[in-house]
């Protein structure tokens, strides 16, 4: 019969990485490339594993001609990180990780479980520590009765209290009730006063919540709000393509203020005609050239504050279609809207 130890070896990974592999929807093979990886390297007791060739994931059950399209997608969906020969590593920040979560899935509920397992675990402590003070406390009273009893039986002569009770002497005096009842009074505070300062409070937490709305963010809650109202115009698609990945870079790299891209995304499906049924947006480098229209208006109108502005707010509507500007002319406007930046 088996007897797995501890010392044996063992896999130390924190239990927020496993909720997430858990929680995410992950094929069965793309699963075994990741229990595969995880156990060269973190069972390893090291950070990245050294997987040879790509035949070796047939151990795990992934034939090699599906093995590198899954290691392809998992890298692309920022889950590992891979060299592109033979090392292999897990991306512990799992908030990059591009792979939506299962459709069942409940953090409540997972909680829920986890405090059930956690609570069971402390009922058996519990009863078996009161088994344990149970007999030391059956032993230590037999012997309390047992040393009572031979006291007694040897004690001769009884001494009297000094302050037997029902004596003038006990009690308390009615000037220590009423020091006391001074004492307590200094804690209590009217009710009126209470309120308003839970008010204030809460006034304080308002002023505060409702701060500029042009506050720096951090790069991926720019990424993620960007993406989000995308997704939201378009009403499809859980996740942006590695194309819009990069149109977002460039809005990054060229310092557009998330509010601009926001706003210029909304102008761009609110402004754009469908020439058929099937004719959508379906990209967000679509939007791309109203969102770089839009920062230049906006730019020029900062540039002229205390004067009467000429400049629209909203870039003007294009009759375009995805079709019409390419990669490269994209490329060349941004360029152009650096280099005025720059000058």
């Amino acid at each position: 019969m088996v007897s797995p130890q501890l010392k044996d070896g063992f896999i130390g990974i924190a239990n927020s990485i496993w909720d997430e592999i858990i929680s995410r929807k992950f094929t069965e093979r793309q699963q075994k490339i990741l229990k595969l990886i995880l156990r060269l390297s973190y069972g390893c007791q090291k950070k990245s594993a050294t997987i040879p060739l790509l035949t070796n994931f047939e151990l795990c059950g992934v034939r090699i001609q599906d093995a590198k399209k899954e290691i392809t997608y998992l890298k692309q969906c920022k889950v590992i990180e891979w060299d592109g020969k033979q090392i292999y590593s897990l991306n512990k920040n799992y908030d990059e990780w591009r792979v939506s979560l299962v459709k069942e899935w409940s953090e409540e509920k997972f909680k829920e479980l986890i405090s059930l397992n956690l609570a069971r675990n402390k009922v058996t402590k519990s009863v078996s520590e009161q088994a344990g003070d149970g007999v030391e406390s059956y032993e230590k009273c037999k012997s309390g009765v047992t040393k009572s009893v031979s006291d007694d039986l040897r004690k001769v002569e009884v001494k009297e209290d000094e302050n037997p009770c029902g004596s003038k002497d006990e009690g308390t005096p009615k000037d220590r009730f009423k020091d006391n009842i001074k004492d307590s009074s200094c804690c209590l505070t009217e009710q009126s006063d209470i309120s308003q300062s839970e008010q204030e409070n809460q006034d304080t937490v308002l002023a505060e919540a409702d701060a500029d709305s042009d506050r720096v963010v951090s790069s991926t809650e720019y990424r993620n709000q960007i993406a989000k109202k995308y997704l939201q115009r378009r009403g499809k698609g859980l996740e942006i393509t590695m194309n819009d990945e990069s149109v977002v870079n460039d809005f990054a790299t060229a310092r557009i203020p998330l509010r601009t891209v926001l706003d210029g995304i909304d102008q761009s499906f609110d402004n754009f005609k469908a020439k058929n049924k099937w004719d959508e947006i379906r990209s967000l480098s679509y939007c791309a050239t109203i969102v770089y229209s839009l920062h230049a208006n906006r730019e020029a109108a900062g540039k002229n504050q205390g004067g009467e502005s000429t400049l629209p707010d909203k870039a003007e509507p294009q009759d375009v279609t995805p079709s019409e500007y390419t990669e490269a002319d994209i490329a060349d406007m941004l360029a152009k809207l650096r280099a005025k930046q720059g000058g």
